[in-house]
């Protein structure tokens, strides 16, 4: 157990030294809460931008009023704090289940579990998706006990299938990460089958695989109906489909786009092969199927990497042999004295700060001086920010980037990357722009040549405004 902490204590103190900043996600949820605080759940869309009005599939709104209930009450240090033990917490929970494998298993676990974490480094609902999906795995491992088990412990189980239920239905209000939910249920569901009919000695009954599918298919059901969008919220998941987003987010992308993705994903499929590779035959099915799915899901979209430490772990849990007790002293000293050095780094760095990529003081500007007609155009973690700082002022888009259509986020980024004057000038007036926030010398460039004049400089943006909206403006 002092390992356990150990390594849980340095996870938590590199989660706080890593979340330096505040970036557009964690202004968009505390604005997004604060509207639901104040008014209360919304179908339609009450930002200042060119979404307003329009249908508002706001599915995560359990987490963005959580966000900023702590905001309110701790302030933004608090929250950091908060944050960070969410999505430490998880590891704990893994570690635990793995307790008896030996404490290089341990290490191993969270040296994987790790690279998600930085997935999700900052306050975002997803935190929530990597605590629950962790809860998940251990209530998976609760059902998939052995015949040959105590007799108290095949009691506890019959709860197991309503947890699962009650954790989609809480899931389906705080992120749309239920899906994996829904992958791994699936996943196992197919694999203990086909251990069952291999007739594996020690196999998980039919009767129990049977719930088990049963109660992916009952999840479906309790994830439409227990959230205030209805069957809306298929529709929600369907609009990431909308290939303009990866022009403002990257998280979406394949990981093959990323190398270092491509190494972790490598090596743990390495592990999970040694692993099933050194279980004792005949090897269960389950574990390598559900390992390989989560990988190829993880391969599909960087922003998936948060599972595989969790999957990994309940490989270990279920496949590795138990180890006998030995002398922990070496490991929890090193460790510890790692943790120890990852505290002091945190408390020396301080809380969170603005993040600078999101140029404030040019976002601040713009905020004082708003243009006299028409919308900022910018990027949409600073028209999040705007949107939080000065409800009222109109930008073009803010991270709600499913909300927009894909023409929308093309006008956007063709404005700010400095599109051909031919569709620089068509976006400008399909975005109503009356003032710009760039940051590229092209862009502002060309900006200059179709009317807008510079009026604030920092040293990462500048705020242009066009001509004939001016009037408005009291800077240099």
């Amino acid at each position: 157990m002092a390992l356990i902490g150990a390594l849980i204590a340095l996870v938590g103190a590199l989660a706080l030294c890593l979340d330096r900043v505040h970036n557009g996600d964690f202004y968009l949820s505390l604005t997004s809460g604060r509207f639901i605080a104040e008014h209360g759940f919304a179908t339609h869309d009450p930002f200042s931008t060119v979404a307003q009005g329009g249908t508002w599939l706001n599915q995560q709104w359990l987490s963005e009023l959580t966000f900023f209930r702590v905001f309110s009450a701790l302030g933004p240090t608090g929250l950091t704090v908060l944050y960070a033990f969410l999505i430490t917490m998880p590891l704990g929970l893994l570690l635990w289940l793995c307790r008896r494998k030996g404490w290089p298993m341990l290490v191993a676990v969270s040296a994987f579990y790790f690279p998600g974490v930085l997935a999700v480094i900052h306050p975002r609902a997803a935190g929530f998706t990597v605590l629950i999906f962790s809860l998940l795995v251990a209530l998976l491992l609760l059902l998939w006990r052995e015949r040959g088990e105590t007799t108290a412990g095949q009691r506890q189980a019959w709860w197991a299938p309503l947890a699962i239920l009650a954790l989609f239905a809480l899931w389906a209000n705080l992120h749309g990460g239920f899906i994996a939910g829904f992958l791994l249920l699936g996943l196992a569901t197919v694999g203990l089958a086909i251990d069952h009919w291999r007739g594996i000695p020690g196999s998980v009954p039919l009767k129990r695989v049977a719930v088990l599918g049963g109660v992916g298919v009952l999840a479906a059901v309790i994830v439409t109906v227990a959230t205030p969008l209805g069957s809306a919220i298929w529709s929600y998941l369907l609009s990431f489909q909308n290939q303009a987003i990866s022009l403002a987010s990257t998280e979406w992308e394949s990981a093959f786009s990323s190398p270092l993705a491509v190494v972790y994903l490598s090596l743990a499929a390495c592990f999970a092969a040694w692993m099933w590779v050194r279980s004792p035959r005949p090897r269960r099915v389950t574990t390598l199927l559900v390992t390989a799915g989560f990988l190829v899901f993880a391969g599909y979209s960087v922003r998936n990497i948060v599972f595989i430490g969790p999957v990994l772990a309940l490989q270990v849990a279920w496949t590795a042999p138990n180890r006998t007790h030995t002398s922990l002293r070496m490991p929890v000293a090193l460790v510890g004295a790692a943790a120890v050095v990852a505290a002091i780094l945190a408390a020396v760095l301080g809380p969170a700060k603005d993040d600078p990529t999101l140029d404030f003081p040019v976002a601040d500007y713009a905020i004082a001086h708003p243009p006299k007609h028409g919308r900022i155009v910018t990027y949409a973690g600073v028209g999040s920010y705007i949107n939080w700082r000065s409800p009222s002022t109109p930008v073009v888009l803010n991270g709600w980037l499913e909300q927009y259509t894909p023409q929308e986020l093309r006008d956007n980024y063709a404005v700010l990357r400095a599109g051909t004057a031919g569709n620089l000038a068509e976006a400008l007036r399909r975005t109503h722009a009356g003032a710009v926030i760039a940051h590229l010398p092209s862009a502002i460039r060309r900006l200059e040549a179709a009317g807008f004049r510079p009026v604030f400089t920092s040293a990462d943006g500048t705020y242009l405004v066009h001509v004939r909206h001016k009037g408005k403006l009291s800077g240099p």
